[in-house]
């Protein structure tokens, strides 16, 4: 299975998690990400 994971704050916890998964998966994982700075902004953009 192929998946496309949106992560908008690749940072810390955040970039541990998505990692995590991708490694320890036996599906195919591909990570589209954001930098982990601007998150103020990004919440009241989004």
């Amino acid at each position: 299975m192929n998946i496309l994971l949106l992560e908008p704050f690749l940072s810390g916890s955040h970039q541990k998690w998505a990692e995590g998964y991708q490694s320890h998966s036996r599906h195919d994982i591909r990570l589209l990400s954001l930098k982990g700075r601007h998150w103020k902004w990004r919440m009241h953009g989004g």
